[in-house]
């Protein structure tokens, strides 16, 4: 039987081993002469320390093949991605920045790093001028950064990363000038941002998700995002003069109680081609009497746009049953309306909710209530 695969030309077999962990792209080597030099010339590059423990080897020959690969390599050939966790605590520090450095010289533009949290970031990570995506959790950005400059960085994301002063993260953000994806959840900051430290506007982002962040997050940093994702605190309807003209997508968390429906309907006013809005923490409502009115306007996403909206842990409030009232009564084109309980909430409390809701009016003849 002929073997069709080794007859393909190099470049295509070396973007088929890209997808492969690298312990196993390197393991071809073995099947034949064609594919000996073959791992050399692979792109991408995926090292995962659990990965190599289930072939029963030690963590010496983890390090072995890290260090084997990266210096063997084709050095001509710029790293497209390269992909580290690192988790054992048997992990060096000191050969983690050896790699991490190799990678920066060899030109990566995909880097994405699992690494436990006392690691500090090589610096040099922060001045690549040719990195794309930077993808990182867990480990530590120090204090310790004389500059930073990404000018080719589009995606940005990080989980669970210790920063030692929060002006560090508002220093890369403000050296992205390309950046369009942005990802900050469950960030750990040593010392609080003071009042004077926020976000600044970043023009080119079109995806914005944070949350768990300990920071005070301003609507108007992101108005020119397509999809927002974010928690709201009690900064976020400040300095708002902006109109969200790209805005389709929009989930708010919110982080405390204070009294938001009206906030939140000037804010649509402001948003004419939001599609989905979802609104999280819907317990968090302040309880208002039922003669405070909404606005006299209604949304143009409203009346023209809005197809789909949920509310997530909905404890049948009255300013909770009124915002949902009001969103069933406008919104024209609704093809659906999402309730989500509380968890607290027993099966007599849910059939009420439900009773209430499925009262309200629909404008939208094809509008569904679902409730969860």
């Amino acid at each position: 039987m002929a073997d069709r695969i080794s007859s393909l030309p190099d470049t295509l077999l070396c973007h088929i081993l890209s997808f492969l962990p690298t312990i196993e792209s390197v393991a071809t080597s073995v099947l034949s002469k064609r594919w000996r030099p073959l791992w050399r010339s692979v792109p991408s590059l995926h090292f995962n320390d659990q990965i190599y423990w289930q072939y029963g080897e030690t963590y010496y020959r983890f390090v072995q093949l890290v260090y084997t690969v990266m210096l063997r390599r084709d050095v001509t050939r710029p790293i497209e991605r390269f992909n580290l966790e690192c988790v054992s605590c048997l992990c060096d520090p000191s050969v983690i920045d050896t790699w991490l450095i190799a990678t920066i010289h060899g030109k990566v533009k995909h880097l994405s790093l699992l690494l436990p949290s006392d690691l500090n970031l090589p610096c040099c990570i922060l001045t690549s001028t040719t990195l794309v995506d930077l993808k990182l959790k867990g480990l530590t950005l120090n204090s310790r950064v004389s500059s930073v400059d990404l000018p080719s960085l589009k995606t940005l994301h990080l989980r669970k990363v210790h920063f030692v002063e929060p002006r560090l993260l508002l220093q890369i953000l403000s050296a992205c000038p390309l950046l369009e994806d942005l990802l900050i959840r469950s960030l750990h900051v040593t010392n609080n941002f003071s009042s004077d430290e926020h976000l600044e506007r970043m023009p080119k982002l079109v995806k914005a998700d944070i949350s768990n962040a300990s920071i005070d997050v301003q609507m108007a940093t992101f108005y020119n995002v397509e999809f927002l994702r974010t928690q709201v605190g009690s900064d976020f309807f400040s300095d708002n003069k902006h109109t969200f003209l790209n805005l389709t997508h929009m989930e708010l968390i919110f982080r405390f109680r204070f009294n938001v429906l009206g906030r939140l309907i000037n804010l649509l006013h402001e948003c004419p081609n939001l599609q989905i809005l979802v609104v999280d923490e819907g317990n968090l409502f302040v309880k208002t009497s039922s003669d405070v009115s909404y606005p006299q306007f209604v949304p143009k996403c409203l009346s023209t746009q809005l197809k789909r909206c949920c509310v997530k842990k909905y404890g049948g409030q009255e300013s909770e049953l009124r915002f949902a009232r009001y969103v069933l009564q406008n919104a024209r084109v609704l093809y659906s309306m999402t309730i989500y309980s509380i968890s607290s909430s027993n099966s007599g409390e849910r059939l009420q909710m439900i009773k209430k809701l499925s009262s309200c009016p629909r404008i939208s003849a094809r509008c569904e209530l679902l409730f969860e």
